[in-house]
This record gives C-alpha cells, sequence and structure tokens, in this order.
C-alpha cells in the first residue's frame, strides 16, 4: 500500500511539469498571435498522506479553456476532483 501512495504522490506531483510543459509548447505560435496563459499550483507531501492543486486558464486565437484540478493521498484512500471547460475558435 505504501507503494501505491509514493506511485500516486509521484504522478500527482508530476501534473504541473506536465501541464507547464504544454503550456510553453503553445507559447511558440508559427503566427505569432498573442496567448495569454495564468498557471496556479501547490502541493504538499507530509506523513500523513499528500495533495496536490492545479489551475489553468488561457487565451489565445484558437478559443479559451480553464482547468481546475486536485488530488488528495492519505492512509484512507485517494480523493479528488476534476473541472475543464472550453470554447473553440475554430
Amino acid at each position: 500500500m505504501r507503494t501505491v501512495h509514493r506511485v500516486l504522490a509521484v504522478s500527482a506531483l508530476s501534473l504541473p511539469l506536465v501541464i507547464g510543459g504544454a503550456t510553453i509548447a503553445s507559447a511558440h505560435e508559427a503566427d505569432h498571435i498573442p496567448v495569454a496563459n495564468f498557471d496556479k499550483g501547490a502541493f504538499a507531501v507530509g506523513p500523513n498522506g499528500s495533495a496536490i492543486q492545479i489551475t489553468d486558464v488561457d487565451f489565445g486565437p484558437d478559443g479559451a479553456s480553464f482547468l481546475s484540478a486536485a488530488l488528495a493521498i492519505g492512509a484512507n484512500g485517494v480523493g479528488g476532483n476534476f473541472t475543464e471547460t472550453g470554447i473553440s475558435g475554430g
């Protein structure tokens, strides 16, 4: 069970890196139209478990999107939530 917690904690903590990488990849558009991004995240790891929260908002020529997610892992299990919405300009 301890290994499962560690795997889930590492997976949860790597989420900001994945989203940050996607944001960096989308920052260089061929048409050079400005894109506005807002990313915010927090995480905690301790003897009783771990938790992560992330918010990502993007506005650009292809539309707008909003993402909010949270994940907590503890001795009693795993819990989380995820909300995503967007509109395409295409």
